[in-house]
């Protein structure tokens, strides 16, 4: 996995939920019904702004095409939402499953707020998250969050769940992937990502 440098910062990002549940519609006009399949995940189309191509949009071309066949890490952005001090949120017990999990190691009292996204570390990989209500957390650090997507793995007892900093990785899509160079010397860069798991 190749991690982005700090300093690449997208100025756009396009942000989408890739469903792998579906619907059934009678034929006979009866009620339609939802299926959820377990892997619902989210892609990414970001933009960065000019990178000068002598140093840093040279780097970060580099790292992309790595990236394509090794996978990409970045800084899902944040905006102007600010996550304060969640604490070292980690996963309460083994085995959780759904669109529940329960985590300690929070800031007592810590007010999780509904859409504020998340990175859920299993065994090295992010899993992007977001917290479907909010949630204050009692004052021994512990919370049970209402969560979407389900869990697409089943992370152990004291995974990292990352608030602060939350992390997105994945593949970068496509059978090809290219930049911009201009007569200014700077180079154009977008990319197309998506979950790998």
């Amino acid at each position: 996995m190749i991690d982005l440098p700090p300093w690449a910062a997208p100025n756009g990002c396009d942000v989408s939920l890739v469903d792998f549940g579906g619907y059934l519609q009678p034929g006979l006009g009866g009620q339609v019904q939802r299926i959820d399949r377990m892997g619902n995940r989210f892609s990414i189309s970001v933009s960065f702004p000019p990178m000068p191509s002598k140093d840093k949009g040279r780097i970060l071309v580099s790292r992309l095409i790595r990236g394509k066949t090794e996978g990409v890490r970045l800084e899902f952005p944040l905006l102007s939402f600010k996550p304060g001090s969640p604490g070292e949120v980690r996963v309460n017990g083994a085995g959780q499953s759904g669109r529940i999990l329960i985590v300690d190691g929070v800031t007592p009292n810590y007010a999780f707020r509904e859409g504020q996204p998340f990175s859920l570390e299993v065994s090295g990989q992010h899993y992007l998250h977001f917290v479907d209500a909010e949630v204050i957390a009692n004052a021994t650090g512990q919370a049970t969050l209402s969560i979407s997507p389900m869990l697409r793995v089943q992370p152990s007892d004291n995974a990292v769940c990352h608030f602060a900093k939350p992390m997105f990785e994945g593949f970068i899509m496509g059978e090809q992937w290219s930049w911009n160079m201009s007569l200014e010397h700077n180079l154009g860069i977008s990319a197309d990502i998506i979950e790998r798991g």
